[in-house]
Protein backbone atom coordinates (compact mmCIF):
# COMPACT_ATOMS: atom_id res chain seq x y z
CA UNK A 1 0.00 0.00 0.00
CA UNK A 2 2.15 2.47 -1.17
CA UNK A 3 -0.28 5.41 -1.80
CA UNK A 4 -0.97 5.55 2.24
CA UNK A 5 1.82 7.61 4.13
CA UNK A 6 2.15 7.84 7.79
CA UNK A 7 0.10 5.11 8.77
CA UNK A 8 2.04 2.58 10.80
CA UNK A 9 0.52 -0.35 12.72
CA UNK A 10 -0.33 -0.44 16.32
CA UNK A 11 1.08 -2.54 18.82
CA UNK A 12 -1.16 -4.31 20.70
CA UNK A 13 -0.35 -2.74 24.76
CA UNK A 14 1.44 -5.38 26.88
CA UNK A 15 -0.40 -7.23 28.93
CA UNK A 16 0.57 -5.94 32.32
CA UNK A 17 -1.06 -2.42 31.24
CA UNK A 18 -4.49 -0.98 32.76
CA UNK A 19 -7.60 -1.50 30.60
CA UNK A 20 -9.59 1.67 29.88
CA UNK A 21 -13.09 1.99 31.62
CA UNK A 22 -15.96 2.78 30.00
CA UNK A 23 -16.94 6.59 30.83
CA UNK A 24 -18.02 7.22 34.39
CA UNK A 25 -17.09 3.84 36.01
CA UNK A 26 -13.60 3.70 38.25
CA UNK A 27 -10.48 2.01 36.77
CA UNK A 28 -10.32 -1.41 38.33
CA UNK A 29 -6.70 -2.15 39.05
CA UNK A 30 -5.75 -5.84 39.05
CA UNK A 31 -4.24 -6.69 42.60
CA UNK A 32 -2.18 -9.17 43.54
CA UNK A 33 -3.16 -12.78 44.98
CA UNK A 34 -3.25 -12.29 48.56
CA UNK A 35 -0.75 -14.88 50.31
CA UNK A 36 -1.82 -17.71 52.11
CA UNK A 37 -1.26 -17.10 55.49
CA UNK A 38 -3.63 -17.83 58.35
CA UNK A 39 -4.12 -15.12 60.79
CA UNK A 40 -3.87 -16.35 64.57
CA UNK A 41 -7.49 -16.50 66.25
CA UNK A 42 -8.13 -13.73 68.65
CA UNK A 43 -7.49 -15.07 72.42
CA UNK A 44 -10.24 -14.92 74.56
CA UNK A 45 -10.21 -12.29 77.28
CA UNK A 46 -8.97 -13.53 80.69
CA UNK A 47 -12.62 -12.69 82.22
CA UNK A 48 -14.94 -14.69 79.82
CA UNK A 49 -16.90 -17.26 81.32
CA UNK A 50 -19.41 -20.14 80.13
CA UNK A 51 -22.57 -18.66 79.26
CA UNK A 52 -24.22 -20.67 81.83
CA UNK A 53 -22.28 -19.30 84.81
CA UNK A 54 -22.09 -15.69 83.61
CA UNK A 55 -25.97 -14.68 85.14
CA UNK A 56 -25.89 -12.04 87.38
CA UNK A 57 -28.62 -10.67 89.20
CA UNK A 58 -27.53 -7.35 89.20
CA UNK A 59 -30.37 -6.30 90.72
CA UNK A 60 -29.50 -7.27 94.07
CA UNK A 61 -26.28 -5.31 95.43
CA UNK A 62 -23.97 -7.89 96.89
CA UNK A 63 -23.80 -5.89 100.06
CA UNK A 64 -27.54 -6.74 100.69
CA UNK A 65 -26.56 -10.88 99.78
CA UNK A 66 -26.53 -13.26 103.51
CA UNK A 67 -22.89 -14.36 103.50
CA UNK A 68 -24.31 -17.48 104.05
CA UNK A 69 -27.44 -19.74 104.70
CA UNK A 70 -29.71 -19.29 107.99
CA UNK A 71 -28.38 -21.99 110.49
CA UNK A 72 -30.88 -24.74 111.08
CA UNK A 73 -33.52 -23.74 113.66
CA UNK A 74 -33.04 -20.17 112.83
CA UNK A 75 -36.48 -17.58 112.61
CA UNK A 76 -37.86 -18.80 109.13
CA UNK A 77 -41.26 -17.09 107.44
CA UNK A 78 -42.69 -20.29 105.83
CA UNK A 79 -46.06 -20.59 107.37
CA UNK A 80 -48.18 -18.82 104.68
CA UNK A 81 -51.44 -17.24 106.54
CA UNK A 82 -53.46 -15.28 103.92
CA UNK A 83 -52.99 -13.79 99.74
CA UNK A 84 -54.51 -10.82 98.82
CA UNK A 85 -55.75 -9.71 95.51
CA UNK A 86 -57.70 -6.74 94.13
CA UNK A 87 -61.16 -7.28 93.02
CA UNK A 88 -62.94 -4.61 91.50
CA UNK A 89 -66.37 -5.98 91.39
CA UNK A 90 -66.89 -8.20 94.75
CA UNK A 91 -70.38 -9.91 93.84
CA UNK A 92 -68.92 -11.21 90.27
CA UNK A 93 -65.78 -12.18 92.36
CA UNK A 94 -67.31 -14.10 94.48
CA UNK A 95 -69.76 -16.31 91.89
CA UNK A 96 -65.85 -17.05 90.33
CA UNK A 97 -64.21 -17.95 93.35
CA UNK A 98 -67.01 -20.13 95.23
CA UNK A 99 -69.01 -21.09 92.28
CA UNK A 100 -66.15 -21.22 89.38
CA UNK A 101 -62.80 -22.38 91.45
CA UNK A 102 -65.02 -23.99 93.87
CA UNK A 103 -63.15 -22.12 97.24
CA UNK A 104 -65.06 -22.91 100.14
CA UNK A 105 -66.63 -19.28 101.19
CA UNK A 106 -65.88 -17.45 104.80
CA UNK A 107 -67.48 -14.27 105.10
CA UNK A 108 -68.21 -11.07 103.55
CA UNK A 109 -67.33 -7.84 105.37
CA UNK A 110 -69.08 -4.82 104.03
CA UNK A 111 -67.47 -2.18 105.01
CA UNK A 112 -64.93 -1.58 103.74
CA UNK A 113 -65.63 -4.39 101.52
CA UNK A 114 -63.58 -7.56 101.84
CA UNK A 115 -64.49 -11.51 101.00
CA UNK A 116 -62.30 -14.69 102.73
CA UNK A 117 -62.12 -17.92 101.13
CA UNK A 118 -60.47 -20.92 102.81
CA UNK A 119 -57.36 -21.68 100.97
CA UNK A 120 -55.44 -25.72 101.73
CA UNK A 121 -53.52 -25.91 104.54
CA UNK A 122 -55.03 -23.16 106.67
CA UNK A 123 -54.26 -20.49 104.76
CA UNK A 124 -56.91 -17.87 103.40
CA UNK A 125 -57.68 -15.99 100.08
CA UNK A 126 -58.99 -12.18 100.98
CA UNK A 127 -60.57 -10.28 98.32
CA UNK A 128 -60.43 -6.30 98.61
CA UNK A 129 -62.56 -3.79 96.56
CA UNK A 130 -59.75 -1.45 97.63
CA UNK A 131 -56.41 -3.14 97.47
CA UNK A 132 -54.07 -1.82 94.96
CA UNK A 133 -51.74 -5.09 94.67
CA UNK A 134 -51.23 -8.66 95.85
CA UNK A 135 -49.37 -9.16 99.33
CA UNK A 136 -48.37 -12.08 101.60
CA UNK A 137 -49.10 -12.45 105.16
CA UNK A 138 -46.90 -14.60 107.20
CA UNK A 139 -48.17 -16.24 110.49
CA UNK A 140 -46.13 -16.22 113.46
CA UNK A 141 -45.93 -17.52 116.45
CA UNK A 142 -45.07 -13.97 118.38
CA UNK A 143 -45.29 -10.54 116.44
CA UNK A 144 -42.58 -8.76 118.47
CA UNK A 145 -39.76 -11.43 118.49
CA UNK A 146 -40.42 -11.97 114.97
CA UNK A 147 -40.23 -8.18 114.20
CA UNK A 148 -37.16 -8.22 116.25
CA UNK A 149 -35.27 -10.89 114.06
CA UNK A 150 -36.23 -9.40 111.00
CA UNK A 151 -35.09 -5.77 111.75
CA UNK A 152 -31.62 -7.56 112.97
CA UNK A 153 -31.73 -9.05 109.11
CA UNK A 154 -32.10 -5.21 108.03
CA UNK A 155 -35.76 -5.31 107.13
CA UNK A 156 -38.03 -2.11 108.25
CA UNK A 157 -41.13 -2.15 108.75
CA UNK A 158 -43.95 0.58 107.82
CA UNK A 159 -45.89 0.71 111.28
CA UNK A 160 -45.82 -0.85 114.25
CA UNK A 161 -47.66 -3.85 114.99
CA UNK A 162 -51.01 -3.27 115.23
CA UNK A 163 -54.23 -5.05 116.22
CA UNK A 164 -56.68 -4.85 112.88
CA UNK A 165 -59.28 -6.62 113.68
CA UNK A 166 -61.31 -9.04 116.46
CA UNK A 167 -63.40 -11.93 115.48
CA UNK A 168 -66.44 -11.43 117.69
CA UNK A 169 -68.58 -13.69 114.85
CA UNK A 170 -66.23 -16.61 115.37
CA UNK A 171 -65.93 -16.60 111.53
CA UNK A 172 -61.98 -17.19 111.29
CA UNK A 173 -61.87 -19.60 114.56
CA UNK A 174 -62.35 -19.07 117.78
CA UNK A 175 -65.21 -15.83 118.96
CA UNK A 176 -63.18 -13.03 120.27
CA UNK A 177 -59.52 -13.98 118.90
CA UNK A 178 -57.58 -10.88 117.67
CA UNK A 179 -55.45 -10.36 114.55
CA UNK A 180 -52.18 -8.10 114.87
CA UNK A 181 -50.30 -7.33 111.88
CA UNK A 182 -47.35 -5.27 110.52
CA UNK A 183 -46.17 -4.32 106.84
CA UNK A 184 -43.25 -4.43 105.32
CA UNK A 185 -41.61 -4.51 101.51
CA UNK A 186 -39.90 -6.99 99.85
CA UNK A 187 -36.71 -5.06 97.36
CA UNK A 188 -39.03 -5.10 94.48
CA UNK A 189 -41.95 -3.20 96.76
CA UNK A 190 -44.55 -6.34 97.00
CA UNK A 191 -46.40 -5.93 100.44
CA UNK A 192 -45.49 -8.38 102.67
CA UNK A 193 -47.22 -9.10 106.11
CA UNK A 194 -46.94 -10.65 109.78
CA UNK A 195 -49.87 -11.82 111.40
CA UNK A 196 -50.56 -12.95 114.82
CA UNK A 197 -53.34 -14.54 116.18
CA UNK A 198 -54.15 -13.65 119.98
Amino acid sequence: MAGIKGKTKKKPPPKSAERKSPPGKARARSAPAPAKTVAPRPAAPKTAAPLSSSIVFATTPKSHVPPKPLATGAFTLDKLHQVSLTATNLDLAVEFYRDVLGLKFIARLDPPGLVFFALGGGARLLLSATASQASLYFLVDSLESAVRELKKRGVSFLHPPAMIQRDEAGNFGKRGNEEWMTFFRDPSGNLLGLVERR
